[in-house]
């Protein structure tokens, strides 16, 4: 198969759908299929392509994004996606995101008769967490947000999310068109159990005898990261203990000045992104991993928690409790609930026993998520949907 897919956010970002596109895209390869990606241009208003391995990156013009400043924004892309696609003849699209790459190219598959796969990762939260405590306005927002994903999505001829939670949500905001629950799957001969971690302490300058509470990802609003800390708050009083967050994002600021204004600054360790060659043994380190997140379609860094055989404390939303089974690997707390979660993470951290349970059961829950039973499924979605559209054609 050719496969073209598409992206306004692809490598080298580090978000989750990035990583999960990435990850989709050498995995197709592996397979035997020729994979490329059109995706925004890190050299401002400049086309160019470039080789990723064995895939290539088709790059339109863009400019940097002004509210997310991670993010470049492509620019008017019909027509360099138009003269991608017509050298690359795609067999099948696979678009990922309800903007202008993802819109040029439904554009040209309508019109050349290519099936489209669609891919969500997005959740109106993700935008407007920002305003949930004013609820006049958030609800709305967010209605108007699923509707605006919803009515992208239902131009494909499939769609597919991470989760059952996250096929139910779209369903909900009105998707109409066949959904499909398809994990973006994680590198379970990377993130494993016992790797060595403790170098990365010297670097951070972490007490290496302190219990170590992890976090990993996007540093946003819609992360509710500040219950986190509020939670580690309560925790440091009562035991000595490390927390250590890795990423970016616009709320790192806020966050440092909380964790200062509570004198956690020596014990809350902002590590900022974690190069990665590295990034496996930062799992390494922890003895649980923290999330309280209410905007998680799947969450890869859970995922690779999992992997790394760590207990799991989330938030009781949305997709986490597909991945975090309460007594099991680990515990929910009802969101936004600072006192509960640091009751669940101090009875991990106290119980050795239980830690050492709870990360082996994490290992099992995982494993179906491992990268070639992930890949094979997008690789049967595709192999069907073509077949579907080539007996369309002949009626």
């Amino acid at each position: 198969m050719r496969i073209l897919l598409g992206s306004e956010s692809y490598y080298p970002n580090v978000d989750g759908g990035a990583v999960a596109e990435r990850a989709l895209a050498k995995g197709q390869s592996a397979l035997g299929h020729k994979v490329a990606i059109i995706a925004p241009s890190f050299k401002g208003m400049v086309n160019y392509s470039e080789q990723d391995g064995p895939t290539t990156i088709f790059r339109p013009k863009a400019v940097n994004f002004p509210l997310y400043k991670e993010y470049n924004a492509t620019v008017f892309p019909y027509k360099y996606i138009e003269s991608v696609a017509n050298r690359f003849k795609p067999d099948v699209i696979h678009i990922h995101n309800p903007y202008p790459i993802g819109y040029g190219l439904i554009k040209w598959a309508k019109r050349n008769n290519i099936p489209v796969v669609g891919s969500n990762h997005l959740m109106p939260e993700n935008f407007f967490m920002t305003v949930r405590k004013f609820y006049f306005l958030y609800k709305p927002l967010k209605t108007l947000g699923w509707k605006f994903i919803t009515r992208f999505y239902n131009r494909c001829d499939a769609v597919v999310s991470p989760s059952k939670t996250a096929i139910r949500l779209l369903k909900e905001g009105g998707l109409r068109r066949p959904g499909y629950a398809l994990s973006n799957g994680v590198d379970l001969s990377r993130f494993r159990p016992g790797v060595d971690g403790n170098y990365l302490k010297k670097i951070y300058g972490i007490n290496p005898v302190d219990p170590i509470i992890l976090y990993s990802g996007r540093l946003g609003g819609e992360k509710s990261l500040d219950v986190l800390i509020r939670a580690f708050a309560i925790i440091a009083k009562k035991m000595k203990v490390s927390l250590v967050m890795s990423g970016s994002g616009p709320d790192a600021m806020t966050l440092k000045n909380l964790a200062s204004s509570l004198g956690l600054a020596k014990r809350v360790h902002f590590v900022g992104f974690v190069p990665d060659n590295d990034f496996p043994n930062f799992y390494g380190m922890g003895d649980l991993f923290a999330i309280p997140s209410t905007a998680e379609l799947q969450s890869i860094v859970t995922l690779e928690a999992l992997a790394s055989g760590l207990p799991v404390v989330a938030a009781d939303s949305n997709a986490l409790p597909e991945l975090v089974k309460k007594g099991r690997n680990g515990f929910l707390h009802k969101p936004f609930d600072h006192a509960e979660m640091a009751v669940y993470i101090e009875r991990i951290l106290r119980d050795k026993i239980l830690r050492k349970k709870m990360g082996e059961e994490s290992r099992k829950i995982v494993a179906p998520h491992d990268y070639p039973q992930a890949h094979k499924a997008f690789e049967v979605l595709y192999r069907r949907v073509i077949e579907f559209r080539k007996r369309q054609s002949q009626k």
